[in-house]
């Protein structure tokens, strides 16, 4: 594979991963929204998972093509 087609993958990759943390930070903002009345710390740190999976995701495809594409920025 040359390098224009590895760095066409990684940048799909980077926009999916953008869409995956924005989908998992509304999902933690609906999930706080519903259990503002009643919180406790096993649903908070339920609600905090989503946040830190959607995060997660991101931070490692971010990594991966910063390392192999030398492009750490848009």
């Amino acid at each position: 594979m040359n390098k224009d087609t590895i760095e066409t993958i990684l940048e799909g990759l980077f926009w999916l991963a953008t869409a995956w943390l924005t989908v998992f930070l509304f999902l933690t903002i609906f999930a706080l929204a519903n259990i503002a009345g009643q919180m406790d710390e096993y649903k908070i740190i339920q609600v905090s998972k989503l946040a830190i999976l959607g995060l997660s995701v991101y931070i490692f495809v971010w990594v991966a093509r910063g390392l192999l594409v030398k492009k750490w920025w848009y």
